[in-house]
């Protein structure tokens, strides 16, 4: 089974509205991918379009089936680079 990471990068028109891309979600993208492979990690991180949660962007998921994070930032890395370990492991 593939395993993989969305990350979601919808950019709304309407500024006055919150998006994962305006919250930085393309620079979260870039720090992610670089962490997993400093960590030896092949999990592929693929741009999604809105997950439904833009109240709490960015936002993330393992998947299938894994863990979502919310209001991701540099300092929640970590934490998911943990999390996708064990999820890779299984």
């Amino acid at each position: 089974m593939i395993k993989k990471i969305l990350i979601c990068t919808n950019h709304r028109a309407n500024l006055n509205n919150p998006s994962c891309a305006g919250r930085g979600s393309q620079h979260i993208r870039e720090t992610l991918s670089q962490a997993l492979d400093n960590n030896g990690l092949k999990i592929t991180i693929e741009e999604s379009p809105c997950m439904g949660f833009c109240d709490v962007g960015p936002n993330l998921r393992l998947v299938p089936n894994g863990q979502f994070f919310h209001e991701v930032s540099a300092n929640k890395i970590a934490s998911i680079v943990k999390a996708a370990k064990k999820f890779n492991a299984n």
